[in-house]
């Protein structure tokens, strides 16, 4: 089963997202900010980040360049976002996907599908 993190302070939005990915198969661990996303992503490594970027705390952009920057494989990171600046896709420009929300779940999973290949079997 893969992992994935989910991290959204909208609780609409994180629990459909979260449950409906979990239709399909993939172990969610949903946060509602990033406190402890860092920790959460050292210790379990998941095969995909799906974050939104305006959050309390540490924000997503901030958070974005960390997860780019840790040692070893790759996160893939999906920005989910009402962000609808400009300036702020460029400054996410290091994500490997940005969904404008609301997006709806056929299309998140569709692109974590393009992102992150099956596991084998």
């Amino acid at each position: 089963m893969q992992r994935c993190l989910l991290i959204d302070d909208d609780g609409d939005s994180r629990e459909a997202y979260a449950e409906y990915l979990r239709g399909f198969g993939y172990d969610v661990t949903a946060l509602a900010d990033s406190r402890g996303a860092m920790a959460d992503i050292a210790v379990h490594r998941p095969a995909i980040v799906l974050l939104d970027l305006q959050m309390p705390f540490l924000d997503g952009f901030e958070l974005l360049r960390r997860i780019k920057t840790l040692p070893g494989p790759a996160v893939p990171v999906i920005v989910i976002s009402a962000c609808a600046f400009p300036e702020d896709r460029q400054r996410a420009a290091a994500c490997d996907a940005f969904l404008s929300k609301p997006a709806t779940p056929d299309v998140v999973l569709a692109t974590l599908r393009q992102l992150v290949a099956p596991e084998p079997t």
